[in-house]
């Protein structure tokens, strides 16, 4: 099979996984405890219980919960609207978010708030990949060293925290230095946004604190895997022809090293997203991690639903992608 049939057949599979994926997710979400149109119509204010249900089911009404009869939509037939929504590109609208008594476009929320997150998760990838192929090569080259001991240690450390603890130290510590938290606030986010130099004050923590918690697997992949390959025999070899070590160690081991932790980097690029929800949370980053969060908070089935949708199309593409990369990295594989 060619390369261009491998990509066409893993796309269709894509489409059977994503529906078992969001029925199993609008089941969860649907059987889940509260009720969203309690958490919508907020305190409102009714002398008698008669205006309360009228209200109630008026808002229930306009979140697609009741039919034009006043009986609840069953919650397949929902579901079925949601998929037939999602084939059309509509993500539907938001019961939390509204203007002007409407619901916001869920598309629209997530198109606003989809940049903060990508700068914040493509910055902390690219230094924790820089970082952690630094540190395993270290690691691995200078095996027992005081420098190898140290960063197992501190490494192991680093694995053993929690994202959000991590997050809440680093704030301490830049309190205690610096006076300075690294809690966003709307000074930071101010148009043009990229020009705005308090948007790169306050994205300072929050990036750190992400590489931080991304480097310590990918540094000790690399270490293991380089530990593995500088054992081999053509690497005793290309030694002993005199071949200059950097030279052994990037040309040789590094890159006969790339499969597996290929393999890593491609399934930790959605773990990113699932750990900036944490990061957001605490640094106040108002992205698409926020937006989950507010979801599930408020109960906002259709956010809930595209960002539970979002999240698990965005791990099978980067999966994808992973193996196309294979073809490049090793040309003994073929598909």
């Amino acid at each position: 099979m060619s390369l261009r049939g491998f990509i066409i057949r893993r796309t269709i599979y894509i489409v059977p996984v994503m529906l078992g994926i969001t029925l199993m997710n609008f089941t969860l979400i649907n059987v889940s405890p509260g009720d969203p149109v309690v958490v919508r119509i907020g305190l409102i204010h009714c002398e008698t219980p008669d205006c309360y249900n009228q209200a109630y089911n008026q808002e229930a009404f306009e979140m697609g919960l009741l039919d034009q009869n006043m009986y609840t939509v069953p919650w397949f037939t929902r579901y079925i609207n949601f998929v037939n929504d999602l084939l059309h590109f509509d993500l539907g609208n938001s019961w939390y978010y509204t203007q002007a008594g409407e619901g916001v476009p869920i598309a629209q929320i997530i198109s606003e708030r989809a940049v903060y997150t990508l700068v914040l998760n493509i910055l902390s990838f690219i230094f924790s990949l820089l970082l952690a192929t630094a540190i395993g090569v270290v690691s691995a080259t200078r095996q027992n060293s005081f420098w190898d001991r140290s960063l197992t240690v501190a490494m192991l450390l680093g694995y053993s925290m929690p994202l959000f603890w991590l997050a809440k130290l680093l704030m301490l510590l830049s309190y205690q230095l610096f006076n300075f938290t690294g809690v966003a606030n709307k000074d930071a986010f101010r148009k043009p946004l990229f020009l705005n130099p308090s948007f790169y004050k306050y994205l300072i923590l929050p990036t750190l604190a992400l590489t931080l918690g991304g480097l310590v697997f990918m540094a000790r992949l690399v270490r293991s895997q380089l530990l593995e390959i500088l054992r081999q025999d053509y690497i005793t070899t290309a030694k002993a022809k005199g071949l200059d070590n950097r030279a052994v160690i990037y040309k040789h081991a590094f890159r006969n090293g790339l499969l597996p932790i290929v393999t890593i980097i491609g399934n930790s690029l959605p773990g990113l997203l699932a750990g900036s929800v944490m990061i957001e949370r605490v640094f106040g980053w108002p992205g698409i991690g926020t937006v989950f969060l507010e979801g599930a908070l408020f109960r906002d089935y259709p956010l809930m639903m595209a960002t539970n949708t979002i999240f698990p199309l965005l791990f099978l593409i980067a999966r994808l992608l992973t193996d196309i990369t294979y073809v490049f990295i090793d040309p003994r594989i073929k598909y």
